[in-house]
């Protein structure tokens, strides 16, 4: 069991799978990720522009910094773009020298194997 899955909705946060206030009246979007870090809390994932990753309409948590779970908790083989911070998903056709991902919002394709080389 990982921590709750929740979604933001007019300054409130919310349980994402039941609908239920979890807490609301947060003054700005630095004190609802202040109170979600403290209170064993993951909320969606963003890009860069602040927009929520969303596949087949639900939004997509990351925990432990590199597993991506949708509300079913399924993992996904998901990655952040480099450029743009939206979710790159793998390419159907899987190839062994390579891990080729395309992100959904820039169209931008990326092997993780080789980013994690260079950095």
């Amino acid at each position: 069991m990982g921590p709750t899955k929740a979604v933001v909705k007019d300054c409130g946060i919310y349980d994402a799978k039941t609908g239920d206030l979890i807490k609301g009246g947060f003054p700005t979007p630095e004190a609802i990720l202040d109170y979600a870090a403290h209170h064993y809390l993951v909320l969606p994932v963003v890009n860069k522009d602040c927009q929520p990753w969303l596949l087949d309409g639900q939004p997509i948590f990351c925990l432990r910094g590199t597993r991506y779970e949708n509300l079913k908790d399924e993992v996904l083989h998901l990655a952040r773009c480099p450029d743009c911070g939206g979710m790159g998903i793998r390419a159907d056709e899987p190839v062994v020298e390579s891990d080729c991902i395309r992100c959904v919002s820039c169209g931008h394709e990326f092997d993780t194997r080789l980013e994690m080389m260079e950095s």
